[in-house]
């Protein structure tokens, strides 16, 4: 069979969540970005590039063939540049393929560098959702571990973004969503051990966001880091699931919560600079209910201080044991299913979208 091999800028393809063209190479980024299209042919294959990395925090990528709710196949990247067969039919048709990182990109970046088709195929690019939300968060929107089973220890193999309360409250408001998210981060602390008592301050929400991937372009030496350009993705609402790792920090120790209180609230400010005149839900609960009070004390005083209508709290149901758990003690996937009906059920209550 004659092939032909293009470069993905060269084709008419749909992207959703933060990617990057680089060298005539798309990085698909933060947990659940995409390449989406209308394949007509019968061979799909791909030159994929990632760093590898430990054998449980390899880069994984889902394809999706004509059914988005269920992988065709998924695929465990190795280190370097291989070639990945994506799709093979025995003659010419139409499909409806979707390409998805499922890992984070703190763990290993994934690239694709070219499409190899059949002489014959043609690509033709989808149509966007009228509305996008954006999900800003750690480990539970990147689905850390639902895959899991209580016990089991973390892998990349058993994250599902898709699988997570984001993704599923898009699909259940019919929106698209972009995913900025990573497993143990937070506004003053990520994640620390109980017997530690310093703040962990490596890397912070507030020093991330605003960078297409401050991680990535760190660890390939590319400098400056870029800002990202929020008009890209033109979110209408922007949900934010953060505190759970700070917890972990501030403990019952005031002077520490009220420091977590001013840092949230001056983030959220950042948001609304820009995210100007869309809806922004904060939201907590689903792992600790520590900095419950915190988080919703800080959206009320900005509502009142900022005049700002379209500044939103809601807190998730407490999780039901009976629901149990995914990997390193995180929401299984019957507890992001139950997440995902409270929140989409209140965004069509509020009437937001």
């Amino acid at each position: 069979m004659r092939r032909k091999e293009c470069f993905p800028e060269e084709l008419s393809i749909r992207l959703s969540g933060r990617t990057l063209y680089r060298d005539q190479t798309l990085y698909l980024l933060h947990a659940a970005s995409y390449v989406e299209f209308e394949f007509t042919g019968k061979l799909l294959e791909a030159d994929l590039e990632s760093e590898g990395g430990g054998e449980d925090f390899q880069a994984w990528i889902g394809i999706y063939v004509d059914d988005m709710d269920n992988a065709y196949q998924r695929i465990n990247l190795k280190k370097g540049k291989h070639r990945y067969r994506l799709w093979e039919s025995s003659r010419t048709g139409k499909v409806l393929i979707r390409i998805v990182k499922l890992s984070e990109n703190q763990y290993a970046y994934t690239a694709i560098n070219k499409f190899i088709l059949d002489e014959n195929a043609c690509i033709q690019k989808t149509a966007a959702k009228k509305k996008r939300i954006e999900f800003i968060g750690d480990s539970i929107t990147c689905g850390f571990g639902n895959e899991g089973n209580p016990g089991d220890l973390f892998t990349t193999g058993t994250e599902n973004p898709l699988k997570a309360y984001g993704a599923l409250t898009a699909g259940k408001l019919d929106c698209d969503f972009t995913i900025v998210a990573w497993s143990g981060i937070g506004i003053i602390s990520s994640w620390i051990p109980p017997e530690v008592e310093e703040p962990n301050e490596g890397m912070l929400v507030p020093m991330v966001y605003p960078y297409v991937d401050y991680g990535l372009f760190r660890k390939k030496g590319w400098f400056p880091n870029e800002k990202y350009d929020y008009e890209i993705d033109n979110c209408d609402a922007i949900v934010v699931n953060l505190g759970t790792n700070d917890a972990s920090y501030t403990r019952d120790n005031s002077i520490r919560r009220q420091a977590f209180f001013e840092a949230y609230q001056k983030f959220i400010r950042y948001l609304r600079l820009t995210h100007r005149k869309k809806a922004i839900i904060c939201t907590s609960g689903a792992m600790t209910d520590l900095l419950d009070h915190e988080i919703q004390a800080a959206v009320e005083a900005l509502r009142k201080e900022e005049h700002d209508s379209l500044l939103y709290y809601m807190k998730f149901g407490k999780p039901d044991a009976e629901d149990g758990e995914g990997a390193v003690g995180h929401p299984s996937m019957i507890q992001h299913e139950k997440m995902a009906e409270q929140l989409s059920a209140w965004i069509k209550e509020m009437g937001i979208l």
